[in-house]
């Protein structure tokens, strides 16, 4: 851009021919943590399995006031729990387990 020769103002064109150096990144690279995995849905099993560890007891309650024996109807419950539980661990590790392969 000049206006005129005698204002002093001058336009040249910058040289494309050289670049400037640019401070590349050395040493590792790291990459973005996944924060958020999708995991199935909880199967049919596993919700009957709930349902039968949330109902286990408030069952058992009702049959030792209606029977009038509380020991046996008691430990009946606590082992059926344990059970449940496990089986209940088991298939959410499996599911935890299929979302970190599908990741």
């Amino acid at each position: 851009m000049t206006t005129s020769p005698t204002a002093g103002q001058h336009w040249e064109q910058p040289s494309f021919d050289s670049e400037p150096a640019r401070p590349y990144v050395t040493g590792p690279v790291y990459l973005p943590v996944v924060t958020h995995v999708n995991v199935p849905a909880p199967g049919p099993e596993e919700q009957r399995l709930r349902a039968v560890r949330a109902l286990v007891f408030p069952l058992a309650i009702v049959v030792c006031i209606l029977t009038g024996s509380w020991w046996p109807l008691l430990i009946i419950p606590l082992a059926v729990s344990a059970i449940v539980k496990s089986r209940i661990r088991e298939l959410r590790r499996q599911r935890y387990a299929a979302a970190q392969l599908l990741r």
